[in-house]
């Protein structure tokens, strides 16, 4: 997994009112601004658009029902009102007509003749009836007959100019026949000629039927209201219906993808996420899958944090695990230095380690070897102030902190120790180019921290292989002379003979032993024998290379491998310069001084033979023929003193 602070992007972006995303339009930006916003915004835009949804319905209905209300209250004020009284004007114009009929057919009339009355009293109503219509009001329909109240409605004045001009035509003809009416009751009253009384009559009946076609029309025109009122209750009823169910269609969409998302972005990856722990309380984090991230909200940072967690652990473990399958501490410090370059890109980076009993530092990886720290720190690690402390030094927090760095003029340095059961066993440095920006220094610090948790990793496993590489080493050297053992040449013989058949080289093989040692012991003791091997071996040492080997093969006998020879002459020069060299050599012991000689066998592996351990047998079978020809004498192998057919 690639770090974010170290990731780079070359998605294209779009930028609107200052807001930039990855996406490049608008679309794809606002579904990525709603992804990556947090959960407590996603439940909030849920809820606002749920809300804005409800109020929408609730406004259309509101208006709808408004509509509905004006459209009641014409048909219920206005219309029916007035088709109502349209009915009522036509039962008294009928009325009127039958009592006319009566009173011009009475012999004799008077002023109080019941007809005339009742059509005054019809002329009144229908003054009041008009008025109503005109400025609105309340209207009683009584039954003249019974003297019962039929009904009491309200109407109230039309706003269809229209009817308006209607109701003022009937109001100018109720007054012409209201005119006319009591011309001729006058007329007949009074008894006046026929053909005045005919005129008045004709005058009266057409007023009559004029007023009549009047109400009719009215009548027709407030029914016809009436259904045109109740047509667009139909149509706003529809009209609503069909919105509130589009309104309420998109409301449950709305929140069927609301809740898929939820399901989707929140649900799932928690599901996610709880499984992953899951597997990681119970120790099996190999078997965790990356979890997939769709947003930047909570959950998506959520998981996102839990992959690096995960991953940081899975690859703690799998180092842990590599390195402790290392040989060596030198493989382990190369294994920690190149994860924390590839890994971090802390490129800048060197590993001292600290030799356990001489308190010298030396390196154990440098990427640069010219930027390594100061010498005086590989004589005694004690001037390294990370080792002196056991603390880590960092030069980003307290300038000029370790005064035995010397390269402070061009680098920033974070030295952290290798602490290993209480103590320092080494110490990683990691350098930063001095006069880097702000956001470099904090993200350097950032990465050593992270760094750090693969130092802890490494530190007690570099210690236990020091530790087992320093048990080993005690069991293939002898610890009074400080020479390799014979054990110690059983272990290294293959990887010697495979070395020397690859280059196709020779070794020169002496064996040495000590002439009449026993009288030592049996003389002067065996601490004066113990001093006496121990000036042996140091002749020996001083004698030959340091890539020959002398080992104490037991006893006083010594092998020396010359590796490399180049022929017979090299080996038996050298062996005589041993002898001669012991044999001049003066051991001090604590009753005097003593001098020793030596008996050198040598034999050449592989031009004696291929079998290099019947090659040390032959340099033994040399050094048997030394001794039995006067000792202090070097005797090459030849094939007559070996005379058996195998070894």
């Amino acid at each position: 997994m690639s770090l974010p602070e170290i990731s780079t992007s070359t998605d294209k972006k779009f930028s609107l009112l200052g807001i930039t995303c990855s996406r490049d339009t608008l679309l794809g930006c606002f579904f990525q601004k709603c992804l990556d916003t947090g959960i407590t915004g996603k439940l909030i835009g849920m809820l606002v658009v749920s809300l804005l949804g409800f109020a929408l319905l609730i406004t259309f209905n509101t208006v709808a029902l408004q509509r509905i209300a004006d459209r009641n209250h014409v048909i219920r004020d206005i219309a029916i009102p007035q088709y109502k009284i349209s009915q009522y004007i036509l039962r008294n114009i009928n009325g009127f007509k039958i009592s006319l009929i009566y009173t011009l057919n009475a012999q004799q009339l008077k002023e109080d003749n019941r007809n005339i009355l009742a059509n005054e009293r019809r002329l009144g109503d229908l003054k009041t009836m008009i008025s109503a219509l005109q400025n609105g009001g309340p209207v009683l329909d009584v039954a003249k007959v019974a003297n019962k109240t039929l009904d009491v409605f309200t109407v109230q004045k039309s706003t269809d100019p229209d009817m308006n001009t209607l109701v003022a035509s009937l109001a100018q003809e109720s007054s012409i026949l209201d005119q006319a009416f009591h011309a001729l009751t006058e007329c007949l009253i009074n008894q006046c000629p026929a053909e005045k009384k005919e005129t008045l009559t004709t005058d009266l009946t057409g007023s009559l039927d004029k007023l009549y076609n009047l109400v009719i029309t009215m009548a027709v025109a407030s029914n016809n209201q009436h259904t045109d009122q109740f047509t667009k209750l139909d149509d706003i009823i529809t009209t609503t219906s069909s919105r509130s169910l589009f309104i309420g269609i998109c409301i449950a969409v709305i929140l069927a993808v609301a809740t898929l998302l939820y399901i989707l972005l929140i649900a799932t990856p928690l599901q996610d996420i709880l499984k992953k722990i899951t597997w990681i309380a119970k120790g099996d984090s190999e078997r965790c899958q990356k979890i997939t991230v769709k947003s930047n909200d909570e959950v998506g940072q959520l998981a996102h944090q839990l992959n690096i967690m995960v991953d940081n652990s899975f690859s703690l473990n799998t180092f842990k695990a590599i390195i402790e399958e290392e040989e060596s501490t030198t493989e382990v410090n190369q294994r920690l230095a190149h994860l924390l370059c590839d890994r971090y890109h802390l490129d800048k980076l060197y590993i001292y380690e600290i030799t356990g009993t001489k308190n010298n530092m030396s390196v154990a990886y440098a990427s640069n070897f010219d930027n390594v720290c100061s010498p005086e720190i590989f004589d005694d690690s004690n001037f390294c102030r990370a080792k002196r402390t056991g603390h880590d030094i960092s030069s980003l927090e307290f300038p000029e902190i370790c005064k035995k760095f010397p390269h402070g003029d061009r680098f920033e340095h974070h030295c952290t120790p290798m602490m290993a059961n209480g103590k320092v066993v080494g110490v990683v440095q990691l350098l930063l180019e001095r006069g880097s920006s702000t956001e470099e220094r904090e993200k350097f610090e950032y990465l050593v921290k992270r760094a750090s948790r693969y130092i802890k990793e490494a530190t007690p496993v570099i210690e236990a292989k020091r530790f087992a590489s320093a048990l080993q080493e005690t069991t293939l050297r002898d610890p009074m002379t400080d020479l390799y053992n014979r054990r110690f040449l059983e272990t290294y013989s293959d990887t010697l003979v495979a070395s020397t058949m690859r280059r196709a080289t020779k070794v020169g093989i002496l064996m040495c032993d000590m002439d009449f040692f026993k009288e030592v012991n049996d003389t002067y003791g065996h601490e004066t024998g113990d001093v006496v091997l121990i000036k042996t071996a140091e002749v020996l040492k001083s004698c030959v290379r340091a890539s020959d080997m002398v080992i104490r093969y037991g006893g006083e006998e010594f092998v020396i491998l010359l590796i490399d020879v180049k022929n017979d002459q090299d080996i038996l020069d050298l062996a005589e310069r041993i002898r001669s060299t012991m044999e001049l050599t003066v051991i001090n012991v604590p009753d005097g001084t003593l001098k020793k000689t030596l008996s050198i066998g040598a034999s050449n592996f592989p031009g004696d033979t291929e079998g290099f351990w019947e090659a040390i047998k032959f340099a033994d079978v040399a050094l048997y023929r030394a001794k039995n020809e006067g000792r202090n004498r070097v005797v090459r192998f030849s094939p007559e003193m070996w005379e058996q057919d195998k070894y």
